[in-house]
């Protein structure tokens, strides 16, 4: 459970903030943000492989792995092959590859295979601030002036 003081961090916290984490905090922070989008998550529950971090269950009860990479800086392709077919060893049909860095598009195209949804450090950060409760100011601009 997130307190309301780290509910408050969490809403404006930067990319920097999220790779300097604890493996641990980390963990955390990728399980509240898990909860906050509608998914069943149970940290204290394990698997017997190590490679699956965490496991989620959707609204329609359809297992996920959660697999967090934090020590690549870099997702390529080979990485995102490997987790496709850890999936299909586990016989689960959808997953999340969580990391605090960038990924290439060789590691995005992959992931239109697949029901893999890559989490890189930017689009993470953006999930976390929203899911703690930031809102942004969407400015608009008329696209034609009424005379």
């Amino acid at each position: 459970m997130i307190s309301p003081r780290e509910r408050q961090r969490l809403q404006n916290i930067t990319r920097e903030e999220l790779q300097a984490m604890s493996p641990e905090a980390f963990r955390t922070t990728v399980t509240f943000l898990l909860r906050a989008l509608g998914y069943h998550v149970n940290p204290d529950e394990t698997t017997d492989d190590p490679r699956v971090d965490l496991l989620a269950w959707d609204v329609e009860r359809k297992p996920w792995v959660v697999q967090i990479r934090r020590e690549l800086t870099i997702l390529d392709e080979p990485h995102v092959r490997q987790f496709v077919a850890l999936l299909h060893e586990l016989e689960i049909e959808r997953g999340i590859l969580v990391m605090p860095g960038t990924m290439t598009p060789a590691a995005r195209a992959w992931t239109r295979r697949a029901h893999v949804y890559l989490w890189d450090g930017e689009r993470l950060t953006r999930m976390v601030q929203l899911a703690a409760g930031k809102r942004w100011k969407v400015e608009t601009t008329p696209s034609h002036e009424e005379k």
